[in-house]
């Protein structure tokens, strides 16, 4: 089970702490790679312990530097030869967020995960950072300058097909890679209801859990700075074992879930058997 404390901090900051954050990225005249949230959460997630910042070849952050769309920044995090079967922990920050603990990624022991991909929402000019913590102990963090604008603000979409919570699945043709994509509007509570005038309330895929062959292979705590309808893409450096479970919980208690049964069984949507959504 995903540890309660961290789930909370994943999801959205404390009060005090938001204020605080807010008040230190506010006397800055132009963010930096220390400036906003980081100055706060390395010393409650990592403490003083050394991380390494250079290794290309180990893990790498791709993410646009001039986002096309605020709301639905594509981010993917390469893991090297080296890194593959060794990470035991990712996490996602976006330093000048509201929310700025994006997500964190759990992997199973030995999952042979090359790459994790999935859209976020960027606030403002920030600099977005990946740290990663191997089953040896060590760190390793890459970050990058992202240009954005509004990204946690923006309106939601019109409504589109499909039901709340419904999941749908696109493999690569080698069963490599599989995107993961769950019908949620994910509102982030910043948001503006252009109909009415009114804020729309928080509502957001709060957590996720992945298994391949029966056997575990990540769990994830996410929040309102992933995007609308979340996707998340897992590139493993091998095929896929079938059948792949993904569960999903949301902020209100809502559960859902789906199977993909592999190549052979797929549907022409590419669609899982979905349960439908349902609280405890």
């Amino acid at each position: 089970m995903l540890h309660h404390a961290r789930a909370f901090a994943n999801r959205l900051l404390t009060p005090a702490l938001l204020i605080a954050v807010s008040t230190a990225a506010a006397a800055l005249e132009a963010p930096s790679p220390s400036a906003g949230a980081w100055e706060f959460l390395r010393p409650q997630f990592y403490g003083e312990r050394a991380i390494g910042l250079v290794d290309e070849d180990f893990m790498r952050l791709e993410a646009p530097a001039n986002t096309p769309d605020p709301a639905a920044t594509p981010v993917t995090i390469h893991f090297g030869p080296a890194a593959i079967g060794r990470i035991k922990q990712v996490r996602l920050i976006i330093d000048n967020n509201p929310s700025p603990v994006v997500s964190t990624f759990d992997l199973a022991d030995g999952a042979r995960i090359e790459q994790l991909g999935l859209r976020v929402r960027v606030d403002r000019f920030t600099s977005m950072r990946v740290i990663a913590e191997t089953r040896e102990g060590t760190l390793e963090m890459r970050s990058q300058w992202v240009n954005a604008s509004g990204g946690c603000s923006a309106p939601p979409s019109p409504a589109g097909g499909g039901a709340l919570g419904e999941i749908r699945f696109r493999p690569s043709p080698d069963g490599r890679a599989l995107q993961v994509s769950i019908r949620h509007p994910n509102n982030s509570g910043f948001q503006i209801d252009p109909a009415s005038g009114d804020r729309i309330e928080p509502h957001y895929v709060a957590s996720l859990r992945v298994s391949a062959g029966g056997a575990p292979l990540l769990e994830a705590e996410t929040g309102i700075s992933i995007s609308e309808n979340p996707t998340l893409r897992i590139v493993s450096d091998r095929a896929l074992a079938a059948p792949v479970v993904v569960q999903a919980v949301d902020s209100k208690a809502m559960r859902f879930s789906a199977e993909w049964r592999g190549p052979a069984a797929a549907t022409a949507s590419n669609r899982g058997d979905s349960e439908a959504a349902h609280r405890p």
